[in-house]
């Protein structure tokens, strides 16, 4: 069955609304169809990951967002399996720390930012500051912004710029040759129930159990209205967004991966060429070789 993924890629974003995206595709996807999917997507992956690094002209950042329990880890892990694991770097994005509270908003990301020849996954990233803040704008006061005193001092205005200054800071990556994708996997409320109840009730997912996801799903309504705005605002055909329906973890896994490795193949890696000595170096090497064995 031939599916058409690339549905999912928000090419007109002005025009966006987060209800018109299901969060369970219209045909649900059996297990075995998933694996080939994924298995044909990373194979291919793998090998431009070789051509990513033997030509060091491009890298990839790969941008996860969700809710909680929408199966960000279970994607990273399926999209990296069979993927040398050294030209790769996943980063995640926590409660920031002192040091990143005391720098601008973008620098703790840009730490974390693939060279070239490399591919970076986040899971999280620079976007929870236009996100978990906007939804609990206290967050901003520990950033001691100088104009931000209370939270009645942050307005509309504000969550302007910031979106501004994420897409300059895209546009800038993606002219110094990244390839940006960023991918919201798209939970539903009643299917994030599911996944949490389990993880209460299964002694084997305890240790994924976190009262505080509990918490949060008070605030769903606020979250969806901060990711239609963040995406409406800030996907760009340099750093697009891909809004991926994750009710079904098999569908959403096997979806990241095709997309990754059709927007990959658009940058047209090769190997890079030999030197123009490249036959005499061959032949002195294996002289060298010939008088090993004959030692």
């Amino acid at each position: 069955m031939k599916r058409d993924f690339f549905q999912h890629k928000i090419t007109h974003p002005k025009q966006f609304r987060i209800e018109d995206h299901p969060t369970e595709p219209s045909d649900r996807m059996k297990d075995k169809e998933s694996l080939e999917i994924i298995e044909k997507n990373v194979s291919r992956i793998n090998d431009m990951q070789q051509m990513l690094y033997a030509k060091g002209s491009h890298s990839v950042l790969i941008v996860f967002q969700a809710m909680d329990a929408a199966g960000k880890d279970g994607t990273l892990r399926r999209l990296l399996t069979g993927v040398n694991p050294q030209g790769c770097k996943i980063s995640n994005f926590k409660r920031p720390t002192p040091e990143e509270l005391s720098h601008d908003f973008l620098w703790r990301v840009t730490k974390k930012l693939p060279p070239k020849g490399y591919i970076g996954l986040f899971n999280r990233s620079h976007y929870e500051e236009v996100l978990v803040t906007r939804v609990h704008p206290e967050y901003i006061l520990y950033q001691n912004i100088p104009s931000i005193k209370e939270v009645k001092d942050i307005h509309q205005s504000f969550w302007n710029t910031r979106f501004e200054r994420i897409r300059s800071y895209e546009q800038h990556l993606a002219e110094s040759g990244m390839l940006i994708l960023k991918f919201f996997l798209h939970v539903g409320y009643d299917e994030q129930r599911e996944r949490i109840q389990e993880r209460m009730d299964n002694p084997e997912k305890h240790w994924k159990f976190n009262v505080g996801d509990v918490k949060e799903r008070a605030y769903w309504k606020e979250y969806m209205q901060s990711y239609e705005e963040a995406i409406r605002e800030t996907s760009r055909p340099n750093a697009p967004w891909f809004v991926i329906p994750a009710d079904d973890k098999d569908y959403m896994r096997a979806a990241v991966c095709h997309i990754v490795r059709k927007e990959m193949e658009k940058l047209g890696l090769t190997y890079p060429e030999s030197g123009e000595n490249i036959a005499e170096e061959i032949a002195e090497g294996r002289a060298i070789f010939a008088k090993e064995d004959a030692g």
